[in-house]
């Protein structure tokens, strides 16, 4: 037992007051309430009698309760006040409050019933909030008392974030855009956006973050997309626009640290367009192009560098494939961590012969090769691309690298349409080998080749399959490996087993490191079970190294997984042993 009714365990342990003291304290409390109302003291009857009377204590009984609640929580103040947390600096103090807001801000409760919870702590507390505008800067539609945070804020700076479906929010960016000189970050996501767009006129010189997502729901905008006119934003340095159109002409956002763009087609921009806003943003750190359409310039932008020393995270999506060749080609970013390139020919994974010019994507790769722990490569064929991704994905489908997270990026991500999943492969691999994909370190390779036709079907005469098992010999730290068509199986197992001789003139088997062979897929009975056994017994054997031609060879690890399809599987007992298994044991 901690509590007695109201009463703290140590405060019951006090003597408390005598009795005629009690009784004494009582009746004067009941006699200054009977003088103060005297008809409370007459009656007509006896009953009515004793019911003044009950009314009469009742009476002082809560002026002792309102009394004693009253100086309690006074004295409870006080204490609080004497508290550590007050001997902290008050700018400190503040950060500790805004971190319990942020925390426990969650529905249905409000910023303003938080606050007022943590105003009732202390005197100081209450103080604090009060005339702290920091904690009335952060305005959301639906959360705030959008009139009462504009009026305490005073002059500070403001944070606003409006999700809206069907429009809802005119009312509440009407209000907000009264003080849009204050606005320091917008947060927008709304369904027609034609609205809120409306609001975004008026001059926003203090803005440093926007963001604004239009969702278009069944049918397109009558009117096309909301026009945003960007002028006048010095300070801005974070932008992100979804299906939402701006004026190209005369922007001068040279203070960007991040730009994404995303399903701009209605006020697609030329490729002198976008160049123009790069070339006038030379500290960018993070820029990701989805989905836009790039119209064509009257006279093609002649091939110059962009020069981007501080950018990090580069991602470039769904854009023509001239606007993607010039891009990838003039951007210089020496500190480049991360890039996501979708649509990327298998051309640009071949240097140019006649001329010796550098593939396009090895100013890239070898940077961000080095810092990656593990990359996968896929042959999708549904999709008719192969994918190159690092572990665990980055920037898959409409992921975008956030300016709001703090910790860094690493990533690659290319996709390469491909008509031929062999040709292309026989490009890509030897590339990636050469950016460091084949050193002994990290990082690990996963490898999934699948099926060009159905390995049901009778296979075309003088088919070869969609991967050349020779390029194993390219990805020594491969650890998965999965196939389904059954020309590359019995190939990659092939290959797999026999003992080749390296460049360097010794002797040792392709993908040392492999782990996991899963050709579980295939539904094929033209990989048979000789297949699987001889490859076990050349590959790994009784375990033991062995001599050729003077060297000793040492076998590769035992995998830790083998997925065979079903047709592989053990045969089944006989009926003998059927009955002489221990089924307790199962």
């Amino acid at each position: 037992m901690t509590q007695i009714g109201f009463v703290s365990e140590e405060a019951a342990r006090l003597k408390p007051p005598s009795e005629d003291i009690v009784n004494s304290a009582v009746s004067a409390l009941v006699n200054d309430v009977r003088s103060k109302n005297p008809i409370a003291s007459s009656s007509s009857n006896q009953r009515e009698g004793i019911q003044n009377e009950m009314n009469v204590f009742d009476a002082a009984l809560l002026a002792i309760g309102n009394s004693i609640l009253t100086q309690s929580a006074a004295l409870k103040k006080r204490f609080n006040e004497t508290l550590p947390v007050y001997r902290l600096p008050p700018e400190l103090f503040t950060s500790i409050l805004l971190m319990d807001l942020r925390e426990h801000l969650i529905q249905p409760y409000s910023r303003r019933h938080r606050l007022w919870q943590l105003a009732l702590v202390s005197s100081k507390w209450w103080k604090t909030i009060s005339l702290g505008t920091i904690f009335w800067t952060n305005i959301a539609f639906k959360r705030d008392d959008v009139n009462l945070c504009l009026r305490k804020s005073r002059n500070a700076l403001l944070d606003i974030m409006c999700v809206s479906f069907h429009g809802e929010a005119s009312w509440f960016m009407e209000i907000v855009a009264t003080a849009a000189n204050r606005w320091r970050s917008i947060a927008l996501s709304c369904g027609t956006g034609r609205d809120l767009v409306h609001q975004l006129r008026n001059p926003m010189p203090e803005l440093t973050d926007m963001q604004v997502d239009v969702r278009i729901r069944n049918e397109p905008l009558p009117e096309g997309q909301p026009i945003l006119q960007l002028q006048g934003l010095s300070k801005l340095r974070h932008l992100c626009l979804v299906n939402v159109g701006f004026q190209w002409e005369n922007l001068k956002l040279e203070n960007l640290v991040s730009l994404q763009l995303a399903d701009i087609a209605a006020t697609a921009p030329t490729l002198s367009s976008i160049i123009a806003v790069l070339r006038a943003s030379p500290d960018l750190e993070q820029l990701a192009l989805r989905n836009i359409g790039v119209t064509g310039d009257r006279t093609p932008p002649a091939q110059t560098t962009i020069h981007l020393s501080r950018l990090q995270s580069l991602q470039l999506a769904s854009i023509p494939q001239e606007a993607l060749r010039h891009l990838i080609s003039a951007i210089e970013s020496p500190q480049l961590t991360a890039i996501k390139v979708v649509g990327c020919p298998d051309s640009y994974f071949v240097g140019n012969t006649h001329n010796l010019t550098e593939v396009p994507l090895m100013k890239y790769l070898p940077s961000i090769m080095g810092k990656l722990g593990e990359i996968q490569i896929v042959n999708d064929v549904g999709r008719r691309q192969i994918e190159i991704t690092s572990v665990p994905i980055f920037g898959r489908d409409s992921e975008w690298v956030s300016w709001a997270t703090s910790a860094h990026t690493d990533g690659l991500h290319v996709t390469v349409p491909t008509e031929n999943a062999r040709q292309s492969l026989d490009r890509i691999i030897p590339l990636l080998s050469d950016a460091g994909l084949g050193r002994t370190m990290p990082p690990r390779v996963r490898l999934s080749v699948q099926a060009l036709v159905s390995p049901t079907y009778d296979l075309p005469e003088g088919y070869e399959g969609c991967f050349n098992a020779e390029l194993l010999t390219r990805l020594p730290t491969l650890t998965h490996l999965s196939a389904v068509d059954p020309t590359d199986i019995r190939g990659i197992l092939r290959h797999l087993g026999q003992c080749r001789q390296g460049s360097d003139g010794t002797w040792g088997y392709s993908c040392p490191r492999l782990e996991v062979l899963d050709i579980e897929a295939t539904s094929s009975e033209a990989v048979e079970r000789n297949d699987i056994e001889v490859f076990i017994a050349e590959r790994y054997g009784d375990g033991a190294p062995f001599w050729k031609e003077s060297q000793l060879v040492k076998r590769p690890p035992d995998l830790v997984e083998f997925a065979l399809p079903w047709h592989l599987e053990e045969e089944p007992a006989t009926e003998e042993e059927y009955e002489d298994m221990d089924w307790g044991m199962m």
